[in-house]
């Protein structure tokens, strides 16, 4: 693989704040150690929205970023601000494919209390932060992990978003770096 593949494109979809779109791109550049480029915006792909729900299905976003994902980038993190979800679960903060090659990061929740009240500018990067550093995990293999303080054990409810750190724990720096010998990085 040469160098010039080397980048993890940060593309937002619909409406996303320059602000988040930074500091996700920092962080992912940050943490897999990778140089991460913030394209420009694109509408949500068709039939990704559900009228029954009134929420947009994870996985047509997925499929087309996949399919648009710039050839000079290894991996793609979509990222919005539309309401997300699963159909197995009636949200989601992000979602990927587990060793593939694209994700998604929703602030629609994220930008909210418990109370559904605004959070601070700071809060909502740090929480942008995290799922979008779990999420890329994902798609370099790491599954979810057992050891709590990780970023790649799960967190269904924001209070566990909140109250992790960036961090992954040995077992997952193992398994990354082993992921990362196989695509042949350094």
């Amino acid at each position: 693989m040469t160098s010039e593949k080397k980048i993890i494109a940060v593309q937002p979809l619909g409406r996303a704040r320059r602000d988040v779109l930074e500091v996700i791109a920092a962080n992912l550049q940050a943490f897999f150690q990778i140089r991460t480029e913030v394209f420009l915006d694109q509408p949500i792909p068709d039939g990704a929205y559900n009228s029954q729900r009134g929420q947009y299905n994870c996985y047509p976003i997925i499929e087309s970023l996949r399919i648009s994902k710039p050839h000079h980038a290894i991996k793609i993190i979509g990222v919005t601000e539309v309401d997300l979800f699963i159909p197995i679960l009636t949200y989601v903060f992000g979602e990927a494919e587990l060793g593939g090659n694209a994700a998604v990061v929703s602030t629609y929740r994220l930008a909210r209390g418990k109370d559904r009240e605004p959070v601070s500018s700071r809060r909502l990067f740090e929480r942008a932060a995290k799922i979008a550093v779990h999420e890329m995990g994902h798609t370099f293999r790491l599954p979810h992990c057992k050891e709590d303080r990780c970023i790649m054990s799960s967190f269904p409810v924001l209070s566990h978003i909140d109250e992790k750190t960036i961090y992954f724990c040995r077992y997952c720096t193992t398994f990354l770096r082993d992921e990362y010998e196989k695509l042949g990085f350094a």
